[in-house]
């Protein structure tokens, strides 16, 4: 007997009744999958059109760099982004229950379906992989799927994600003084304005400036990243230093900079990669640990830099004084009328050496515990003081100059002033100078970077910024006076830290001997009158340039000012409107 047709089985079964019920002819038929489901034009054309609206946007934005509205849209987007791994798997999940449906009524084989609706998850998806191998187009996609859903949250961030478009630009840039110690010869030959003119050229020069210097001696010894100034292993205050100034970090960016955002200049010899055999290799300047630098007045510079978000570097050239000296002696012998080892001082004359001024001076009327003096050495004296100005040619003498520092030490059963002699020498430097500005509306941030002996220069030179006689009287006689008290026997800012930094702004008692630093050893108190004595030099020049009154332009600079090589400004690109008008 012939088996029945499928056509014949779906007829019968059309034309059977249910016992107890009716056909009802009125019934719909039922309807597929595809029949049911909404047009293309809802499904596709509607929400196509909402792309219309970033379109739109783009299009009448795009003049700006970074529009607010779309830095907000970039910013909801990259927030959804970071949510996509896990959205995906809900969506993976329903897209391909959707996909073993639309298969059932296509018609598929059992295996496919089967690894449809059983691959939920990432892990059965590899099972299914190796249960049902890979016979079916339907067993690699979904696989794929699952193995790339993961990686779509970062992809999509990284996709959306705000980035400025940058750009390299060379930008001219200048600095207050140069390597030469011949540059600051105008100071002492006049002609200049502006400030620009030696305090201790003559009297009435002085008597102008001569409070600026001492002002402005007295503000930088003033400031809190003095007191961790090399006193790193040679004070024990140092640790707790660093703690109240906020950390390691903090101690060491606030050195930095001084007072005014003059860049400080660095102690080369004391960094800790210096390697004397390898004079002209740069060294790297830690930002990580305090630094001791050379002054605590930096190098001014102008220029460099634009008024947006950037980076810029420069190289600029300075040099500062070194010093060698010996140890303590008891000065009893050297003190006496007929000795002559004290070129300033007159040792006929009675009362306190550490009170004596200089007659034709401004007397401040403070009261020093210490007395800075030459030693008499006539050969020296003719190679250094010979002349008003420095050699043009930056010719090197043959000796070192030698000064002296004078103070009263416990010398039991009574008190005795005791003597230590430096020799004074000259280091010449190239300094990296690394600027950083945040943002437009951020504070531009500058630091030494890198630093290098400059080449061509001596690596420890004989002639010194005290290679002066006027400079070098004004500093044997203004240097003592500059930062003391009134009152007799309460240690100066200075003789506080020459002491111990980590106390120079306690001055809360007095001390019968401030003046002595026989307990201080000899290489902490080398670097730290080294670094006392630069300041007090900086602080002769130009005032108005020193603390930035002087303004920005580079325009109309006179010859004290010096191009800074290799200036270059990295930052984004601006309107073209932003990089006219004074931005320097």
């Amino acid at each position: 007997m012939a088996r029945p047709s499928y056509v014949e089985l779906q007829s019968l079964a059309s034309d059977a009744e249910t016992p107890g019920q009716e056909n009802d002819a009125s019934s719909e038929p039922h309807r597929t999958l595809k029949e049911q489901s909404p047009s293309r034009l809802w499904t596709i054309g509607v929400p196509g059109l909402l792309l219309a609206i970033p379109i739109l946007y783009t299009g009448t934005s795009y003049s700006d760099l970074v529009p607010l509205v779309g830095c907000k849209l970039i910013s909801d987007q990259s927030y959804w982004a970071s949510w996509h791994p896990s959205t995906t798997r809900k969506r993976a999940r329903l897209g391909i229950t959707t996909m073993a449906l639309y298969r059932a009524e296509k018609g598929s084989t059992l295996g496919a379906l089967e690894f449809l609706s059983t691959s939920q998850t990432t892990f059965s998806a590899f099972i299914n992989l190796a249960l049902f191998g890979g016979t079916h187009v339907w067993t690699f996609a979904v696989v794929a799927i699952w193995c790339l859903s993961p990686l779509g949250g970062q992809a999509a961030v990284r996709s959306i994600g705000l980035f400025p478009n940058s750009t390299t630009t060379k930008i001219p840039a200048m600095h207050y003084l140069g390597s030469n110690i011949s540059d600051m010869n105008p100071f002492y030959q006049g002609g200049l304005t502006g400030g620009d003119m030696g305090i201790f050229l003559n009297a009435n020069v002085r008597e102008e400036f001569i409070f600026n210097l001492r002002n402005n001696v007295a503000s930088v010894f003033s400031t809190p990243d003095v007191l961790v100034c090399h006193a790193n292993g040679s004070s024990d205050g140092f640790d707790v230093a660093v703690q109240r100034l906020g950390g390691k970090w903090q101690a060491a960016r606030i050195g930095q900079e001084d007072l005014w955002r003059n860049v400080r200049v660095p102690f080369l010899e004391l960094l800790p990669n210096y390697d004397p055999e390898r004079p002209k290799a740069w060294v790297e300047v830690p930002t990580d640990r305090v630094v001791s630098y050379a002054s605590f007045i930096g190098v001014p510079i102008r220029g460099g830099s634009m008024s947006r978000a950037g980076n810029s570097t420069m190289i600029v050239r300075s040099h500062y004084m070194t010093l060698k000296c010996g140890e303590a002696f008891n000065g009893s012998t050297w003190l006496t009328p007929t000795a002559h080892k004290l070129l300033f001082h007159n040792m006929s004359s009675l009362g306190d050496l550490t009170l004596q001024y200089h007659s034709s001076g401004f007397p401040i009327g403070t009261r020093p515990n210490i007395f800075l003096d030459a030693v008499n050495d006539t050969k020296i004296m003719k190679e250094h003081t010979s002349l008003i100005h420095y050699p043009i040619n930056d010719t090197e003498p043959t000796t070192k100059l030698k000064i002296l520092l004078g103070g009263y030490c416990l010398d039991y059963p009574t008190s005795t002033i005791f003597l230590r002699t430096c020799d004074i020498s000259t280091s010449y430097v190239d300094v990296e100078v690394r600027c950083t500005r945040l943002t437009a509306l951020d504070d531009q941030n500058c630091r030494a970077a890198r630093i290098r002996h400059t080449p061509g220069f001596p690596m420890s030179g004989n002639l010194t910024s005290l290679s002066n006689l006027a400079i070098l009287i004004g500093t044997t006689w203004e240097f003592p006076f500059t930062t003391s008290d009134y009152d007799y026997g309460s240690p100066s800012l200075i003789e506080m830290y020459l002491k111990d930094p980590p106390q120079t702004l306690s001055r809360s008692s007095k001390n019968t001997y401030a003046g002595c630093f026989t307990n201080v050893s000899l290489d902490a108190f080398e670097a730290r009158f080294a670094t006392s004595l630069n300041t007090f030099v900086t602080a002769t020049f130009n005032s108005t340039v020193l603390t930035g009154a002087d303004g920005t332009s580079l325009e109309n600079r006179n010859i004290m000012w010096k191009r800074s090589q290799r200036g270059e400004w990295f930052g984004s690109v601006a309107k073209v409107e932003e990089d006219r008008g004074s931005d320097l």
